[in-house]
């Protein structure tokens, strides 16, 4: 059985700078897998590049058993990947930015509104599910971030630094999450 997610030989160089230097993963299927390391060491640059969002110079990466490189459409079709700071539409609420992001990937709209009101209920979201997301707490906008990463049910999760400043009660929301995607047989990759 193939890994959920492997990197070969990953290289990245910016300038004179190389970010990664020849790394190598092997992520198993159901796991809790991180990636750590003090700043600069290159975790977000390697992530980016297991996600394909950034091509790279040498090595390969692949999701389940798919090459994420040259083309990278097919392995983000089955991972979700949460930034460090999500980039959201600010001015849409919670709900239509879960709408927006089904539509994109071409999901049905029953679907869509489905697993939008359950991931609302799981996420402790419901009483903000209608606000702009430009009136979020730091912890809201992760947690819809984190929503909108896992909307198309995908099978593989990377999350760039989840818990960086949130306080407790949201950190406790995520990781509850984050057990029961696991425990449903996804993976789970953080730095």
């Amino acid at each position: 059985m193939s890994e959920a997610a492997q990197a070969t030989g990953l290289v990245k160089v910016f300038g004179g700078t190389r970010a990664v230097d020849g790394l190598d993963l092997s992520i198993p299927h159901g796991s809790f897998y991180g990636i750590a390391g003090p700043n600069g060491a290159g975790k977000s640059t390697a992530i980016r590049m297991l996600v394909g969002l950034l091509q790279p110079d040498a090595g390969s990466a692949s999701v389940d058993g798919m090459d994420v490189w040259p083309d990278p459409l097919q392995a983000k079709a089955v991972l979700g990947y949460v930034p460090d700071n999500p980039v959201l539409f600010d001015r849409l609420s919670g709900q239509e930015m879960l709408e927006y992001a089904g539509l994109l990937r071409g999901m049905d709209r029953e679907v869509i509104r489905q697993r939008s009101q359950e991931l609302i209920r799981v996420l402790d979201l419901e009483g903000a599910s209608d606000k702009m997301i430009a009136d979020y707490s730091l912890g809201m906008t992760k947690r819809i971030g984190l929503a909108v990463a896992l909307l198309h049910s995908p099978r593989l999760l990377v999350l760039d630094e989840p818990f960086g400043s949130l306080d407790p009660v949201n950190t406790q929301v995520m990781e509850e999450m984050l057990q029961r995607y696991r425990t449903g047989g996804g993976t789970v990759v953080f730095s």
